[in-house]
């Protein structure tokens, strides 16, 4: 799963570069944003051969992009507005009375008739003598 991650987001990256002409600093991926930090001024190298056309350079750059990129997942912060609305949807109504009655599981209807009547046998040995 991480080599997917690692590898999309090095596609990301070089999509936006060609797309755009701008090395990104975040990155979104599968409805993930990602932070990108680039090691050792990799980004200011590559803006420059963005600037001066040099796809040769850029695509050395790019080979490189593997062990020069460190990236971290972003956490979403709700927004206040969106945070009353979601509460408001999960308080429930309490669901009306039908009009059917209630009855007593079978169980409890099956011991009343047991016990109504009936002495219990005692159930140790020296209670019973």
């Amino acid at each position: 799963m991480t080599q997917l991650v690692d590898s999309g987001i090095l596609h990301e990256i070089v999509r936006v570069i060609e797309a755009r002409r701008k090395v990104p600093e975040r990155v979104r991926l599968r409805g993930k944003e990602y932070q990108i930090t680039y090691l050792e001024d990799h980004q200011r190298r590559m803006e420059e051969a963005i600037q001066r056309y040099d796809q040769d350079r850029l695509n050395m750059l790019y080979g490189q992009l593997a062990s020069k990129v460190k990236y971290q997942l972003l956490r979403r912060i709700p927004s206040r507005s969106a945070a009353p609305a979601k509460k408001r949807a999960t308080v429930r109504e309490k669901p009306a009375l039908s009009a059917k009655k209630s009855r007593p599981a079978k169980r409890a209807v099956a011991a009343k008739k047991r016990s109504g009547g009936a002495k219990k046998r005692p159930t140790s040995r020296a209670a019973r003598g």
